[in-house]
């Protein structure tokens, strides 16, 4: 794909009535990428990428085709070029090969295994039952800040070995700085409050990482510092960006995955009722969750070569933007996709990317929502709950800063 000499792509097509950097996008942009889909499933954005919106072409390039998280010569599509410290430019998620799977592999010891969920379980559990009892002594509760957040913040603190009361200001960092993704697009404004939150992690963990190497504890960080003395060396600037990627990553998706998930079930109260008295159902549900209003609207790949998608060929560092919210409500593979039915089949959504970039915590992501959507169910039986008004978060994934709820 052709590019100006400053790397910005070239204006080129049509947002199809579905312009993701609209204010109003987040609100509810399924009707737009329903109408996406339709009438242009592989579509030419005004800057130059390619949005890929079919269920069936987003699972194929996923598998298939040969792709690469930067262009060519290296560079990454979507970042800020201003945006220095705490880049993700050294972040594993956009590294391929040999670095990818290095610095993947070292992190998976820590984060995405069975055996980081078992010892998690008991501490989210107890969090998770904690938030219900003062809810339910209040009568009602902030969603986000009393469950959504809490939970996986706390998870993340004791993942990475910093301080608990440091958690306020994971809350406002982490928001701001998965706009870095795509900051490339983004106005001013946004481009300089996602740098701002990059310089203050950086000099945080940066911190940590100094602190780790003389005094080692049993969190991510020291994991890190000892898989680089068998071999895996890395310089304490690429630590601290594997750190900062791994909790925006985990945290900021998850608080999307819980609330949105709580959101979907207070709005089909039938649905909510079922999972009370089916409460087997649960696994299903989270993935109807995942589904229904994934927190990670669309990602990104970069074809290493040419490929046919969708009946169009796309050139070599072509640009491809994965829609996985209209891949999950595509109708060609899940019978009517609006409705929402945590006891649909095969709810084989595509909310956490594909390929070797699957994300790696997955199974954690799951466990913590498995955990507040039970306990929410079951300690609001009989009760009539009142949704006030959403308040959207900074940050560029599908995630409420605020839903206060209250019981009747």
């Amino acid at each position: 794909m052709a590019k100006t000499s400053e790397n910005v792509l070239p204006d080129a097509g049509d947002w199809c009535g579905a312009d993701p950097f609209a204010p109003d996008f987040r609100d509810n942009p399924y009707p737009a990428l329903h109408h996406l889909r339709t009438v242009d499933p592989v579509n030419l954005t005004p800057v130059g990428t390619w949005r890929i919106s079919r269920y069936a072409d987003v699972a194929d390039v996923f598998k298939n085709a040969k792709t690469s998280q930067t262009l060519s010569d290296g560079t990454a599509p979507n970042f800020d070029p201003l945006d220095q410290r705490g880049s993700f430019l050294d972040f594993m998620l956009n590294k391929d090969g040999p670095a990818h799977r290095r610095l993947r592999n070292m992190a998976m010891q820590s984060l995405g295994g069975a055996k980081t969920v078992r010892l998690m379980e008991s501490e989210v559990q107890h969090t998770v039952s904690q938030a219900m009892d003062q809810a339910l002594a209040q009568g009602g509760m902030e969603i986000v800040e009393d469950m959504a957040s809490l939970v996986p913040s706390r998870m993340m603190c004791h993942i990475m070995g910093v301080p608990l009361e440091d958690r306020p200001l994971f809350n406002e960092w982490t928001a701001a700085r998965t706009n870095a993704f795509f900051a490339r697009f983004l106005p001013p404004e946004v481009q300089q409050r996602t740098r701002n939150a990059g310089v203050a992690m950086a000099d945080y963990f940066e911190a940590l990482v100094r602190q780790r190497r003389k005094q080692p504890g049993d969190d991510l960080v020291s994991s890190l510092i000892r898989a680089e003395e068998q071999g895996d060396r890395l310089g304490d600037v690429e630590l601290a960006v594997q750190a900062i990627g791994i909790i925006i990553a985990g945290y900021e998706t998850t608080i999307g995955l819980i609330s949105n998930g709580l959101r979907a079930l207070l709005d089909h109260p039938d649905q909510l009722e079922r999972l009370r008295q089916e409460p087997a159902l649960i696994r299903n549900a989270i993935e109807e969750c995942l589904r229904y209003d994934t927190p990670i609207l669309f990602n990104w790949r970069v074809l290493a070569e040419s490929r046919e998608i969708g009946g169009r060929v796309l050139p070599a560092d072509s640009v491809l933007w994965m829609m996985l919210g209209s891949a999950n409500r595509d109708p060609e593979r899940f019978p009517e996709p609006d409705r929402f039915d945590i006891g649909r089949q095969d709810v084989a959504h595509q909310a956490f990317g594909g390929g070797v970039h699957f994300c790696l915590g997955n199974q954690l992501a799951r466990m913590e929502a498995r955990h507040a959507l039970t306990e929410f169910a079951q300690r609001t039986r009989g009760m009539d709950i009142r949704q006030g008004d959403i308040e959207w978060s900074h940050s560029f994934f599908r995630v409420m800063a605020k839903l206060p709820i209250t019981f009747h």
